[in-house]
């Protein structure tokens, strides 16, 4: 999945990790970075967004985006959706952010998702500051994926969308589907408008594929021991959550498995799917795999759309 991904402000930074680790596919970055920032220092400080991809826009009250969106617009990338991300405690990149709505609904038809960033909410009032705004950037965009900046949140937040980006795409070098192949309409469809999404990610090393089929064990236990690796994967990824929503609120819900294929189970997946409807037997769940043969690592994301609820 291509994303039109601008940084605003002081999140024009995560803009920037996405532009240098971004996924790629065919050897083309799935995230076609840039950037709108309010200070000279700023524009100096990016370094890997490329320099006719940064734009500097004067902040008084309101911010004017037209000039630098229309800039953007003329590059001409090719994307399925466009992803906008802004701090919600920066004024310029939180009205930078809804501004660019405004112009995304006038000018493209691709979905509008928002990336919005924040100092952990770990108080009541940090909460009512942060959740203001994000009532403002759902009425405009389709979904709000909400991260916190705990220690690691970056390696949380370019990994799991990683992934995440690379549904939908195929690479030409594998030749070789998932088992249950998920794309981007359904990425697309398991995120609610209403509330927050949150995401849950887990990442496990796996010893090198030849150590792997050295082991000499039996078929059922290798299968036994794939489903049950699974299974205890996804209820770490539920440890390590983006923001801390309340899970058992939401109404839509994606489980990917990514990584060797030959590690991964249907029944690992389907335990995984029990678990996430044992939480909320209303959630709509959709699920598949994302196959990168002879990986040394196995990854889980797990988006829960459509929350309302927050706990401290």
């Amino acid at each position: 999945m291509k994303l039109l991904t601008i940084g605003t402000g002081r999140a024009s930074k995560i803009a920037e990790i996405f532009a240098r680790r971004g996924a790629r596919v065919n050897n083309v970055n799935l995230f076609k970075a840039f950037a709108i920032v309010q200070s000279i220092e700023m524009l100096r400080s990016l370094k890997y967004i490329e320099d006719k991809k940064k734009f500097y826009v004067v902040f008084r009250e309101d911010v004017d985006v037209r000039s630098a969106f229309n800039s953007i617009i003329s590059f001409n990338e090719l994307f399925e959706a466009s992803l906008v991300i802004c701090d919600l405690f920066d004024d310029f990149s939180y009205l930078t952010a809804l501004r660019l709505a405004e112009e995304l609904e006038i000018s493209t038809e691709e979905p509008r998702l928002c990336l919005a960033i924040t100092p952990p909410l770990d108080s009541p009032k940090s909460v009512n500051t942060a959740f203001r705004r994000i009532r403002s950037l759902t009425n405009e965009f389709e979904s709000v994926f909400l991260y916190e900046t705990f220690t690691g949140f970056e390696e949380l937040l370019i990994k799991s969308f990683n992934v995440m980006s690379l549904v939908g795409e195929i690479d030409a070098r594998k030749r070789v589907s998932g088992e249950v192949v998920v794309d981007t309409s359904d990425f697309l469809n398991s995120l609610a408008k209403d509330g927050i999404s949150v995401v849950a990610f887990y990442s496990q090393n796996l010893p090198m594929k030849l150590i792997r089929r050295l082991k000499r064990r039996n078929y059922s236990e290798i299968v036994a021991e794939r489903t049950e690796r699974m299974v205890k994967m996804f209820e770490n990824a539920l440890k390590n959550l983006s923001s801390r929503g309340e899970l058992s609120s939401a109404q839509k819900s994606l489980l990917v498995f990514s990584g060797d294929p030959d590690e991964m189970t249907m029944d690992g997946m389907f335990e995984c799917i029990k678990a996430i409807e044992r939480m909320n037997p209303d959630l709509i769940v959709r699920f598949g795999d994302y196959p990168v043969p002879n990986s040394n690592e196995l990854n889980v994301v797990t988006v829960f759309s459509g929350i309302k609820k927050f706990r401290l």
